[in-house]
């Protein structure tokens, strides 16, 4: 059992429930999906160079929706920021946007995305300037999911951020609090006022003015546990496939991790229910759901490289991108790409 044959199963009753509710990036998404390594995205041709024996691989779609797809992608990123972490203490500031605006956000997922991941790095940066150790400028990272582990629409902005920043003026680095950062209840008074702000001037006025937001700052270690965390949704679909349990012909059960107790529960739905579920987290084409700000932003690299340096920070090796190789069937050596068969029907990425 995997998700791409269950939504071709229940493509039909899908498109009879909720057909009209689904947007031209979902179907897109839906077609990768059910397409990926069916021939639908057209053929690798391979040869292996020792023995010559040619081989034909069908494409895999390369869509982030799709739970196949873009592991070495997701490996390349969490690779990435490891080379931005310095010897401080980490914070996870979790943003997340109350109930009463996410109606609008699925009516205009691009704009409030964006302006949830631009007023989460914005409130964060004003807190570093007006720390009481002194201004300091925080690099972040920060990515947004959509969903909580039983699937519900839940957007919500994770941002990693070290206990420390630069103070330019001053041109030193300032150590903020080892075991505490920020106060969740300040952050969230600050972050109300700035995306209510952004939405304004936006054009984008919510049905109704939330009363209750909810901003979590926690102590993550290191960092390289949360980037772990941060980097398992970052390319690849929501839902995997050993977390589908069963199938009936009619609901489909999943499995997975309670985040409160540890334990693992399960959830039975319609089939085409759960394929709406998952329909509903995918992003706008084209959008970044990672981003960098400060001195982890791609253009302050030599910023970063002087911190790394000044904190003693041995200098990383440059990374490189590795993708699992095709082996041959008869000598198991590494297979060379030689040439790609077109597909009939475009199989495009999200």
């Amino acid at each position: 059992m995997d998700l791409a044959s269950l939504c071709q199963q229940y493509m039909p009753r899908l498109q009879q429930t909720h057909g009209h509710r689904i947007t031209p990036a979902q179907w897109m998404a839906l077609r990768a999906i059910t397409g990926c390594r069916t021939g639908h995205c057209g053929h690798l041709l391979l040869q292996c160079p020792d023995c010559r024996q040619p081989a034909v691989q069908p494409r895999s779609c390369g869509h982030r929706a799709c739970n196949r797809c873009q592991q070495s992608c997701a490996q390349d990123w969490l690779a990435r920021q490891q080379q931005k972490l310095l010897p401080v203490p980490y914070f996870m500031a979790t943003f997340t946007l109350p109930d009463e605006l996410r109606l609008l956000a699925r009516q205009h997922p691009r704009q409030v995305y964006d302006l949830l991941m631009q007023c989460a790095a914005s409130t964060l940066q004003r807190f570093g300037c007006n720390a009481s150790a002194g201004k300091a400028e925080l690099g972040l990272c920060a990515v947004l999911h959509t969903h909580t582990r039983r699937l519900d629409y839940h957007p919500h902005v994770h941002v990693m951020v070290p206990s420390g920043g630069v103070d330019r003026d001053k041109r030193l680095w300032r150590r903020l609090g080892d075991d505490y950062l920020f106060n969740g209840r300040a952050l969230a008074a600050a972050f109300r006022g700035a995306l209510l702000k952004a939405l304004a001037q936006a054009g984008l006025t919510p049905p109704a003015t939330p009363k209750r937001w909810v901003v979590h700052c926690k102590k993550v270690g290191q960092g390289l546990k949360a980037l772990q965390y941060l980097s398992r949704y970052l390319y690849r679909g929501v839902l995997s496939n050993h977390q589908l349990v069963a199938d009936d012909g009619r609901q489909v059960t999943f499995r997975y991790k309670d985040s409160k107790t540890g334990e693992f529960k399960t959830r039975t739905l319609p089939g085409e229910d759960l394929v709406w579920l998952l329909l509903q987290h995918v992003l706008p084409t084209g959008f970044r759901r990672a981003r960098d700000y400060g001195f982890h932003h791609g253009n302050a690299r030599a910023l970063l490289r002087i911190l790394q340096w000044v904190l003693k920070v041995q200098a990383p090796p440059p990374h490189q991108k590795t993708r699992k190789p095709f082996t041959c069937p008869c000598c198991q050596g590494v297979m060379r790409i030689v040439g790609i068969r077109r597909p009939t029907v475009t199989c495009e990425s999200g």
